[in-house]
C-alpha cells in the first residue's frame, strides 16, 4: 500500500512539475554571459526608421550569426516577441540580429521582403563589429516571419527586392529555417482559404490584390518561386497539431534541385508552439543542430 501511495505520489509530483515547466516565463533579460545592443538602426524608410537588436555571447571570438524575423500575419507583431528566441540561440553561441520590418499596415509587399534583405545585408556590412563571421549567417522566421526568411533563402531579383542602401553587399543567408510559414502561396489548399476570406484574408491587406486578381503577384511572393540549386540547406519546423503539410511544397522543390532540407515535427504542438514550453527548448534545439550542422 505504501509502495502504491508513493508512486502515485511521484507521478502526481512529475505532472506538476511538467505544468510548472509549461507555465514557466521564457527568459527575457540576457544572462551576464551574453551582451545584448538594442535598437540598433539598420535602415530609414519613409515609412519609418527601421530598427534591430542585437544579442551576443561575451567571447572575443568570431561566431556564426543568425537573423532572426518575427511573424504576426505580416500585418502586427514586433521584434520583441522573439527576445526570447533570441537570447536563447545567442546562449548557444551565435550572434544574433533581432529585426524588425515594415508591416502590411505601414507599407505593402514587398516592402517587408525587402527590409528583411537589407537587414542581412547590413548585419553583414557590421559583422566585424559585433564579433560575427560574415560567410556564416543564418535566418530563422516563424508564421509570416518564416515566409520572409523564406523569400530570403531564395535568389531575389535585385530591382524588385533591394532598396534601402548597401546594395553592392550581398543578401545571401547560408542556412535557414522556415519555422511554420508558407513557401507556396498559390498552393490551392492556401488560395481557397484566400477566396473564401476575401478581402479579410492577411494575404490580401499585405500584396494588395486578391488572388484572382493577381495570381503572378501571389506567385513572385512565394518563396519557391526564388528556391535555387544555390539556395542554402532549409529547415522546416512545424508542430503536428499546425499544418506539417504547408512544408511540402517547399521540401519537394529544394530537393528537385539538390539542397539540403528537413522537416522537424514537433509533438502535441500548435501554431505559436515557440513561444511556449516544451516547444520552446525543442525549437532552439532543432534549430542549433541545424545551425551547427551547415554553419559552424
Amino acid at each position: 500500500m505504501k509502495h502504491r501511495i508513493a508512486t502515485i505520489l511521484s507521478a502526481t509530483l512529475a505532472l506538476c512539475g511538467a505544468a510548472f515547466a509549461q507555465n514557466e516565463p521564457l527568459p527575457a533579460e540576457p544572462p551576464d554571459s551574453v551582451k545584448a545592443e538594442l535598437d540598433l538602426t539598420y535602415g530609414q524608410t519613409p515609412e519609418q526608421e527601421l530598427k534591430l537588436d542585437i544579442y551576443r555571447p561575451k567571447t572575443e571570438t568570431t561566431l556564426p550569426a543568425c537573423v532572426l524575423v518575427h511573424g504576426g500575419g505580416w500585418m502586427k507583431g514586433d521584434k520583441e516577441k522573439f527576445r526570447p528566441l533570441a537570447i536563447a540561440l545567442a546562449e548557444r553561441g551565435y550572434v544574433v540580429a533581432n529585426v524588425e520590418y515594415r508591416l502590411g499596415g505601414v507599407a505593402k509587399y514587398p516592402a517587408g521582403v525587402q527590409d528583411c534583405s537589407l537587414a542581412v545585408r547590413w548585419f553583414r556590412a557590421n559583422a566585424k563589429r559585433f564579433g560575427a563571421d560574415p560567410a556564416r549567417i543564418g535566418a530563422w522566421g516563424g508564421s509570416a516571419g518564416g515566409h520572409l526568411v523564406g523569400m530570403l533563402a531564395g535568389s531575389l531579383p535585385a530591382e524588385r527586392f533591394v532598396a534601402g542602401g548597401l546594395e553592392d553587399v550581398s543578401a545571401a543567408v547560408q542556412a535557414s529555417c522556415i519555422m511554420a510559414g508558407p513557401t507556396d502561396l498559390t498552393n490551392e489548399t492556401f488560395v481557397e482559404s484566400l477566396r473564401r476570406a476575401k478581402e479579410q484574408s492577411n494575404s490580401f491587406q499585405w500584396l494588395g490584390k486578391l488572388y484572382d486578381d493577381a495570381p503572378e503577384l501571389y506567385s513572385e511572393a512565394s518563396p519557391i518561386t526564388h528556391f535555387t540549386g544555390a539556395t542554402g540547406p532549409v529547415l522546416f519546423l512545424t508542430g503536428d497539431l499546425d499544418n506539417p503539410g504547408r512544408d511540402t511544397a517547399g521540401m519537394e522543390k529544394l530537393k528537385s534541385l539538390g539542397v539540403a532540407t528537413r522537416q522537424v515535427v514537433l509533438k502535441d504542438a500548435k501554431h505559436g508552439c515557440w513561444m511556449r514550453r516544451p516547444w520552446f527548448e525543442q525549437c532552439v534545439d532543432a534549430v542549433d543542430a541545424w545551425f551547427r550542422e551547415h554553419l559552424k
